[in-house]
């Protein structure tokens, strides 16, 4: 662990929170790269557009472990609950589409929009009526925690709808992405059974929330890998 509370850096930081911020920022660039082949994977933009903004959120998320003020802290928290909210809703929105083939429709596209603007409601409402800055951002990260369980469990649920009924390369892509949601539900499960008190060894959490962040940009690096190979098939035609 990197004591860096005297430059004015939360005192958390470590290797984990380093590795956390590139792999995340790492799957933006990903994601803007896989969406060049958006056309060979029939699913429309939407999907696309919550994943980009699934990705963007947690990498901002992660820039504010940079910041030890606990108001930061408390913004960090808002960012990883939209994080959730959009990776819960590329995914239900691809479930409902492959697998239900149904057709994206404006109250399901906007709905998740609802549900983000809960969260700095939730925080300014909490803040405005003097609550300690200390608690504000316990309790806004009490919240992220059981955003996070709630969004990777469906996530879990539609990934492995979809893995039962995909082909090829994307039997991967959504395996990948369903380990990720199992580290995101375990790193905040193990979070609220500290909060409980029971005393659970930080590196354990370290190293769950880092293959988190590293299952996602595998199943991204899959994605691109298996779409860019159907590129060159379709073109050598």
């Amino acid at each position: 662990m990197i004591s860096l509370a005297r430059y004015g850096l939360e005192e958390s930081v470590g290797l984990h929170v380093i590795l956390s911020i590139f792999f995340w920022w790492l799957s933006v660039i990903l994601i803007v790269i896989a969406y060049r082949y958006r056309s060979l994977w029939n699913v429309g933009d939407t999907p696309w557009t919550f994943l980009f903004l699934t990705f963007i959120c947690f990498a901002i998320r992660e820039l504010g472990h940079l910041n030890g003020l606990p108001l930061i802290g408390s913004i960090r928290y808002v960012f990883g609950s939209w994080s959730a909210i959009f990776m819960a809703s590329a995914f239900i929105f691809l479930y409902l589409r492959i697998c239900q083939r149904k057709k994206d429709s404006m109250v399901m596209i906007y709905t998740p929009f609802i549900f983000v603007v809960l969260f700095p409601v939730i925080m300014l409402y909490l803040y405005l009526s003097g609550t300690n800055i200390s608690s504000l951002k316990t309790i806004m990260g009490n919240i992220e925690g059981i955003v996070w369980m709630a969004a990777s469990s469906l996530v879990i649920y539609t990934t492995y709808m979809l893995g039962t009924r995909a082909t090829g390369g994307f039997v991967q892509v959504f395996m990948f992405f369903q380990f990720s949601a199992f580290a995101a539900f375990t790193w905040k499960l193990l979070g609220f059974i500290e909060g409980l008190g029971s005393p659970i060894p930080y590196s354990i959490r370290e190293l769950v929330e880092t293959l988190f962040g590293l299952f996602a940009i595998v199943s991204m690096y899959l994605l691109i890998r298996m779409l860019r190979k159907l590129s060159r098939h379709i073109h050598s035609e």
